[in-house]
């Protein structure tokens, strides 16, 4: 089983590690930091380097329970070789700051109107998620939503890991009002949970990758809608880098 780097420390952009299978496209790695697609959310891309040889990871991916790194053209290694990976950091942090200002677009829905959060993809540039008991969006509440998410980022909150035995967690969440039916999604063998923690205003079941404080996502916009299904409403989001 690949140890999965990323799940305790979302910063890693460089780790050593060694090749234990290939396939056509892909590389197995005992270890890594590659974040699989998965959770809405799209996979790493970077490079994997040996002494003498060089691959472009183009995506990774989660096939039968193992961590594929898809690699642009022939694989160049055999098990057993030593490796150096890196991350695509620009579009690792990228990710990470969308990543974290959904959930809090979320609860921030969730508190103030009643929505709960059926589906969302994350990826650079633009994200989304769909909400539900919802039809339409007008421009007075993504005004509303849009002031009152960028004053919840503007606080400053820490973004904390950690880490609690199933029964421990589930009756964690649910005092925090996270969605129910999420905890029911998770695999019974699945005995831990990853819980992601926005200072005091959010706490949710998480195996995404996340900035360590909310002053690092900068200010959210909201876009588009889209009508997705009975009931139903995609809404899009983009983000003002700090920096900016």
């Amino acid at each position: 089983m690949t140890e999965l780097l990323y799940m305790r420390d979302n910063y890693i952009r460089e780790f050593e590690a060694t090749i234990i299978g290939t396939t056509d496209n892909s590389i197995i790695l005992d270890r890594t930091a590659f974040y699989p697609e998965g959770g809405g959310q799209i996979g790493d891309k970077g490079t994997i380097q040996s002494d003498s040889e060089k691959a472009s990871i183009t995506s990774t991916k989660k096939i039968d329970g193992a961590i594929h790194h898809i690699v642009e053209g022939p694989v160049p290694f055999t098990p057993n070789q030593k490796i150096v990976g890196r991350i695509d950091w620009d579009q690792r942090y990228e990710c990470m700051r969308f990543h974290t200002a959904q959930h809090i677009l979320s609860r921030y829905l969730q508190l103030h109107h009643g929505l709960q959060t059926v589906g969302n993809q994350i990826t650079c540039g633009n994200s989304r998620a769909d909400y539900s008991p919802l039809d339409s969006i007008g421009d007075d509440m993504k005004l509303e939503v849009q002031d009152g998410v960028n004053s919840i980022l503007k606080q400053n909150l820490d973004v904390l890991l950690t880490f609690m035995p199933r029964k421990e967690a589930t009756n964690y969440l649910k005092e925090k009002g996270y969605q129910f039916r999420y905890l029911e999604m998770v695999p019974k063998s699945v005995t831990e949970f990853r819980i992601i923690s926005v200072g005091a205003y959010d706490a949710a079941s998480c195996a995404g990758t996340h900035v360590a404080n909310t002053s690092e996502i900068g200010e959210i916009r909201l876009g588009k809608t889209k009508n997705v299904g009975a009931g139903k409403r995609r809404l899009y989001f983009s983000l003002v880098s700090p920096r900016e």
